[in-house]
């Protein structure tokens, strides 16, 4: 009896000792980081893990946090909770409180069965994880990505949960239910992978999350969003809509995703010409700003635009055009301003200045207020500084256009004292212009408020309010599309001579605008906010319209005393 045990023994440590040696032997052959001194690249390597050297920032419960300086004890809890199907979270739950009351009935069974001890391991993995993150101030950032090894134990648990249900001597009633709440994990999970595909990257957020608009899920948490599934599944579709001849898209090298015969037929460029099939990707805001008659395709995902696809012709075409006419700055570019809406324009420009490296734009935002500036994290690097630095945002929505060079982008909400921009090599600034904002991006929500307190001037699909030379747009339960809404506004003054030269054959002045240059969604209300000119107006005539005509129209003169 002795010596078969002894034997048991001997074979056990002989079989885990060949196994860590192995494991060991093929570890360090497949890190040559190893070779060199393989005990203290280990401690190097199980250090970098413990803390990797990257700043980086969390959207959590509405609030940015920076990484390296550790997360809130509720951290992980609250993710898991979000992004697991609640079946999944209940049969868990289940499963480990079943292990947990043997274990404390019985505790010499923990000793003895494997399998509970297992299980109780298991149940302890996510708990003992979070403390250890917490407390050692690990380096976790873009949601809990870096622990999703923690998934698998959740699954487990829930299999443990569900056959405990099952085994309930008690009647049919909680087998039925525990198939059943098995059944939804299922379910849900198909469902999701469906709805979200091909948008594969992005976080699933379960119903104790509200996905209805993006004030409610993706201001209090990054969906991680990532273009590289639109594009791919984009690439996909335009490939197929088109079986011949060759196509513009300014994709980058996402085109590689593609199947070889298609891959060929994409000449990846930002010179575009009229004509031929062009295809531009454009950033979540920038969509905003776009009409709809140059939308080809847009990516939504949980009530928010991630990306879209547009035709660079129509799109900067239309902003070239309006750059030219009404600029606030002529230089080398002329650069228009409509509300946060920035247009850079200029004809017979050389193809370096869309996709060279050797001249570059820059674009200084000047906040009038740091504090106001959101996230919080950019905050010390804008005071460093004295500006927020955009020079990469610009140069990415930017684009020829049949030999004309156009670049266009939205500049952040918070309020802004002055925009310095221009563009500049290595050897210095080539030409450089500064835009003083006399009026600060107004608080949207305040303005709302306001404006309700009073009686509209005009009442249509939006009730227009009327404050000092300020209009005050209301709309209450407006839906996603109205993102893209254009309003008219039309300005006759008391003397035409008042109007601009450009204006004076017209008999008005054109101050027309884009809700998402000067307005907002807020908690599912609509409100945008125009100025009127300093000098005295008689009518106003505004609305809305689209590339159909126009949608409502409202006309009105101003009080004597706003005049």
């Amino acid at each position: 009896m002795g010596g078969g045990c002894a034997k048991g023994r001997k074979r056990i440590l002989l079989t885990g000792g060949g196994f860590a040696l192995t494991a060991m032997l093929t570890f360090h052959a497949s890190l040559p980081a190893l070779w060199t001194d393989p005990f203290g690249r280990f401690a190097e390597l199980v250090r970098t893990f413990a803390s990797h050297p990257k700043h980086a920032h969390n959207l959590f419960q509405g609030e940015w946090l920076y990484s390296v300086d550790g997360l809130p004890f509720d951290y992980l809890p609250v993710w898991v909770g979000i992004t697991t199907p609640p079946a999944v979270l209940l049969l868990a739950l289940a499963g480990a409180v079943a292990l947990a009351w043997r274990g404390l009935r019985r505790p010499h069974d923990i000793l003895r069965n494997g399998a509970l001890r297992f299980g109780l391991l298991l149940a302890a993995l996510p708990a003992v994880t979070n403390v250890a993150i917490v407390v050692l101030e690990n380096n976790v950032y873009e949601n809990w990505r870096h622990l999703y090894y923690l998934y698998a134990p959740l699954l487990l648990l829930a299999i443990i949960g569900l056959h405990q249900l099952v085994s309930i001597p008690h009647g049919p009633w909680p087998r039925v239910g525990a198939y059943a709440l098995g059944g939804a994990a299922v379910a849900v999970t198909v469902v999701s992978m469906v709805r979200i595909h091909p948008y594969q990257q992005p976080n699933y957020f379960n119903v104790l999350t509200d996905r209805t608009t993006p004030e409610r899920l993706i201001a209090r948490y990054d969906p991680s969003a990532a273009p590289w599934d639109f594009i791919r599944s984009t690439l996909t579709d335009i490939a197929g809509d088109h079986p011949a001849g060759k196509l513009s898209p300014d994709f980058r090298d996402q085109h590689r995703l593609l199947w070889p015969d298609d891959r060929k037929r994409f000449a990846i460029t930002r010179d575009f010409r009229s004509g031929e099939r062009n295809f531009y990707v454009l950033a979540p805001a920038d969509c905003l700003a776009a009409s709809p008659s140059s939308l080809l395709r847009v990516g939504r995902l949980y009530a928010s635009t991630h990306s879209c696809v547009v035709d660079p012709v129509a799109y900067f075409g239309r902003l070239r055009r309006e750059a030219l006419a009404d600029p606030v700055v002529r230089s080398v570019y002329a650069i228009r301003r409509d509300g946060r809406l920035l247009t850079y324009a200029r004809d017979g420009c050389p193809l370096d200045d869309v996709v060279g490296e050797s001249t570059r734009f820059f674009l200084h935002v000047i906040p009038a207020d740091v504090n106001a500036v959101r996230p919080a994290w950019r905050r010390p690097n804008i005071r460093r500084h004295g500006f927020d630095n955009l020079d990469y945002a610009l140069w990415s929505g930017s684009a020829r256009i049949d030999g004309n060079c156009v670049a266009a982008i939205l500049l952040p909400d918070y309020p802004i004292a002055a925009v310095r921009t221009g563009q500049y090599t290595n050897d210095g600034v080539l030409w450089e212009a500064n835009i003083a904002f006399a009026e600060e991006a107004p608080d949207y929500a305040a303005a709302r408020r306001e404006a309700l307190a009073s009686d509209p001037i005009a009442r249509s699909v939006y009730d227009v309010h009327l404050a000092g030379r300020a209009l005050t747009y209301v709309r209450d339960g407006c839906t996603d599309e109205e993102a893209d809404a254009r309003f008219l506004l039309h300005v006759v003054p008391a003397d035409a001579g008042d109007l601009p030269e450009h204006r004076r054959e017209h008999g008005f002045d054109n101050l027309d605008f884009a809700l998402a240059a000067r307005g907002a969604r807020i908690d599912g209300n609509c409100v945008a906010v125009a100025r009127l000119p300093d000098y005295p107006v008689a009518t106003v005539r505004t609305g809305q319209y689209d590339d159909t005509g126009a949608l409502w129209t409202a006309e009105f003169a101003l009080p004597d005393g706003e005049r």
